[in-house]
């Protein structure tokens, strides 16, 4: 049981990470030594399983798609999404500094982590980790697109976002508001949820529509890009890790926590300030201690891990 709390646990982190615009679940994944596990039992559910389960039963379908793992991870994901869209959409908008702060303190230190873990020898794991750099970096510099209300749009937008979930580093959140398709999801995820508490049945079939459309992007997205990062892993474990520590690294600036904003072609365009120059209340000594809090839990969690 303490098994698959702790997988909930890890689950719940990733999920609530995929709703921070700059901040990976893969990330989360990664740090807490789940990721390879992961997109490995991902790329495993195939029609394959599907004819276990007919031909010899539920136990040996459930062993074959490793449901173990699976069911509390995702329950754990699907939780944090759910549950703590609302907690993270309400700090983004009221205590910014505070959030990135913390977010900021967890990837740093992961990144600390995982370089004492895999130690860069070669000339070509330090040319990977800057490319990987370059790509997240390239990524955050771009400015979002115009919303679309098409579903196509918003089923192609899922797809593309949920590679770039579970690649660390790069933000599925941002992929959206790249996309200009954020608001929308996060409205969904929301409506999804009030719709079933105030029995709003007029308002079911328009909300549930995008919800089995972004499901099905995301699905079908998972699919394609596991069975690429298992090939990579299986084959290339060190060239990937390398370029993964870049896009880490690269994603930093877009979670820095002092930004000033502005509004330029009626959009908003951030950019980050030194905190002794920010105009407003910088909140300092609140923000340093969340930057050393999150990057302590990352490495209790990574020892902890560790242990297990």
């Amino acid at each position: 049981m303490r098994k698959y709390l702790l997988l909930y646990f890890k689950g719940l982190l990733m999920g609530a990470a995929d709703i921070v615009p700059g901040v990976s679940g893969g990330t989360m994944a990664l740090i807490t030594g789940i990721y390879k596990e992961l997109i490995s039992s991902i790329d495993q559910i195939n029609l394959k399983q599907l004819w276990l389960l007919r031909q010899e039963g539920f136990t040996a379908f459930w062993k074959g798609v490793n449901g173990s793992f699976l069911l509390p991870l995702f329950l754990g994901i699907a939780s944090g999404i759910l549950f703590l869209s609302g907690a993270i959409t309400y700090l983004l908008d009221h205590h910014p500094i505070l959030l990135w702060s913390f977010f900021f303190g967890l990837i740093l230190a992961s990144i600390y982590v995982l370089i004492k873990q895999f130690s860069l020898k070669t000339f070509t794991h330090y040319s990977l980790l800057l490319l990987g750099f370059i790509i997240a970096f390239g990524i955050t510099q771009l400015k979002p697109a115009g919303a679309s209300n098409s579903l196509f749009y918003l089923f192609f937008s899922s797809m593309i976002a949920i590679i770039a979930m579970i690649l660390p580093g790069i933000s599925g959140a941002f992929i959206f508001i790249l996309l200009g398709v954020y608001k929308e999801v996060l409205a969904t995820v929301k409506g999804a949820i009030e719709v079933l508490i105030d029995f709003d049945w007029l308002s079911f079939k328009a909300v549930y529509t995008k919800v089995v459309v972004i499901g099905l992007g995301i699905v079908i997205g998972l699919k394609l890009f596991s069975r690429l990062l298992t090939w990579l892993f299986n084959h290339k474990k060190e060239a990937t890790l390398s370029v993964l520590i870049g896009f880490m690294i690269g994603a930093l600036p877009k979670i820095w926590p002092w930004k000033e904003s502005a509004t330029i072609e009626d959009q908003t365009v951030f950019t980050n300030v030194n905190p002794l120059h920010f105009d407003g209340d910088a909140q300092l000594g609140i923000a340093i201690a969340l930057i050393f809090l999150g990057a302590a839990a990352l490495i209790l969690l990574e020892r902890y891990a560790l242990k297990k």
